[in-house]
């Protein structure tokens, strides 16, 4: 026979100090999985309403500066064009009907940017009035789930 001098070792149930007897039960604070997922994503919805405005207003101003960048570029060189095409003694008709062909397309240019700006209002009323319908049905469906299984006996 062998001799072992390890010390017995404890199970689980022998190690767990502070088992209560129940007279120190805490009310539950949540009382299902459904309150669990709806406060999880309550929260990160809450949070993406706050951060979205400063997203949008970042982009914004980011956008701003890039357009005065370029704004400022064609302002700077104004000067050293202005100097280079006199020299050339190009024609004042012919600088006149460049003129007026520029303000065509550039009026062509912001009429499509106002269709295009319309064209995406529109697209943004579609998706909102589809996701509206949808939260619609999908309390419809979870109702008429909830009705049928109120009459399953577990």
């Amino acid at each position: 026979m062998q001799v072992n001098d390890a010390k017995v070792k404890n199970t689980e149930w022998e190690t767990l100090d502070g088992i209560s007897d129940g007279s120190d039960v805490q009310p539950a604070k949540y009382f299902s999985v459904c309150d669990i997922w709806k406060e999880s994503v309550h929260k990160i919805i809450t949070k993406t309403e706050y951060q979205t405005p400063i997203y949008l207003q970042a982009y914004s101003l980011m956008h701003s500066e890039f357009l005065h960048s370029i704004d400022n570029l064609f302002g700077t060189c104004y000067i050293w064009q202005k100097r280079y095409f006199d020299r050339m003694g190009i024609d004042k008709k012919v600088i006149n009907a460049y003129g007026e062909l520029c303000e065509k397309s550039t009026d062509s240019i912001m009429e499509w940017m106002d269709a295009y700006a319309n064209y995406k209002k529109l697209q943004s009323d579609v998706a909102i009035d589809y996701m509206k319908t949808g939260n619609n049905y999908l309390r419809w469906w979870t109702d008429m789930c909830g009705k049928m299984m109120s009459f399953w006996n577990f």
